[in-house]
């Protein structure tokens, strides 16, 4: 099917399963090699967590297989439709991203800021349609900015700029969910809370996640899979209960790691 014409409806929804796949990809930023002939492959149902040091490139792994970077090499398929098929507003209806901070290029309002989610499904613009509205103000309650909603988004502080760019991905509703971060500047309440309703979206929509976090015990909370990302050296990646382990955890940030077990899960802490 092209995918120009596929899920065209104002409200996203998405029903049927998605999927992201990447084949024999390699990826590089300037002279660093971050993957070499890297497979993968996303399923609806999936929530996948990136793990890794700082600078080995989980950023510029998540931004190539958005399409926001040309890879050397390889394949990136969504739905089984080279991504480079995609016109950007039909993907941008399949495919939603979260990046590490965001930007306040113009000056608005929180609730402006929040509607633009809606954009991929506009025939014209500005948004505004009831329907628009309404979808808008259950996400600022859902992630408790409602009370905000006539700010300027440069008065907010850091958390609430996060959780207002994640509420902006809610309206826009895609399949595919490419998070940067999602934790960034959130207390730890609002880290528990904001994972719980990507999560609880995320299965709604019957769609796959795919974020990068820092916190292992997080993704051993709220993932099924996980890519580790170690350097140079071949990525791990498989369930979460296969590759998030004390050896792989020491292996992979060459620093001693303490396990510990409470409540029927094991926590990872640096010794």
């Amino acid at each position: 099917m092209n995918p120009a014409t596929r899920n065209t409806s104002r409200t996203g929804g998405f029903k049927e399963t998605v999927t992201l796949s990447a084949e024999g990809l390699t990826v590089r930023a300037g002279p660093k090699q971050i993957c070499r002939d890297f497979s993968l492959d996303i399923r609806s149902g999936e929530h996948w967590g990136i793990l890794g040091g700082n600078g080995v490139g989980k950023t510029s792994l998540l931004h190539t297989l958005a399409g926001l970077r040309t890879p050397v090499s390889g394949r990136i398929k969504v739905d089984e439709v080279d991504l480079q098929d995609y016109k950007r507003l039909h993907l941008a209806r399949k495919l939603g991203v979260l990046f590490q901070d965001s930007q306040d290029t113009f000056p608005a309002t929180v609730k402006e800021t929040v509607l633009t989610g809606r954009y991929p499904y506009q025939t014209f613009w500005p948004p505004g349609q009831r329907e628009d509205i309404a979808l808008a103000d259950a996400a600022l309650a859902q992630l408790n900015l409602a009370q905000m909603q006539d700010r300027q988004v440069d008065t907010l502080s850091g958390g609430e700029r996060r959780r207002l760019a994640i509420a902006t991905l809610f309206l826009q509703d895609p399949g595919l969910w490419l998070l940067d971060e999602p934790t960034n500047h959130l207390d730890f309440h609002h880290q528990i809370q904001v994972l719980e309703l990507i999560g609880q979206r995320v299965r709604e929509r019957n769609g796959a996640l795919l974020m990068v976090l820092h916190d292992v015990n997080l993704i051993s909370r709220y993932c099924s899979h996980a890519i580790l990302m170690p350097g140079a050296r071949q990525m791990l990646c498989g369930e979460v209960s296969t590759v998030i382990n004390k050896a792989n955890l020491e292996d992979l940030y060459r620093h001693p790691v303490c396990e510990l077990t409470g409540g029927g899960r094991k926590y990872y802490f640096p010794e």
